[in-house]
């Protein structure tokens, strides 16, 4: 969540064809505690510079909820009027 309401992030990694570091990781369950203590820290203070913007985190999801995420934007994508210029 930040100043404008709910905004997710989604925690990602690559497939195992692109590297093998990661191919344990299926889920945020397996990432060490330490790893996502730091993730979070990042995102409660990239805003901290801009003024009256803030994050909270409320904890983490798991992979139904972040493809949910995923297939919700690209719904809205398609349904906009004006598509955004990647």
């Amino acid at each position: 969540e930040d100043e404008a309401g709910g905004d997710a992030k989604l925690l990602a990694v690559p497939i195992e064809k692109v590297c093998g570091l990661y191919a344990y990781q299926k889920t945020y369950q397996d990432v060490s505690p330490w790893r996502l203590e730091m993730i979070a820290h990042f995102f409660e203070h990239y805003k901290d510079l801009d003024k009256g913007k803030w994050v909270k985190i409320k904890g983490w999801e798991g992979i139904e909820e972040a493809h949910k995420e995923i297939m919700d934007g690209v719904a809205r994508y398609n349904s906009a009027e004006v598509k955004p210029a990647f």
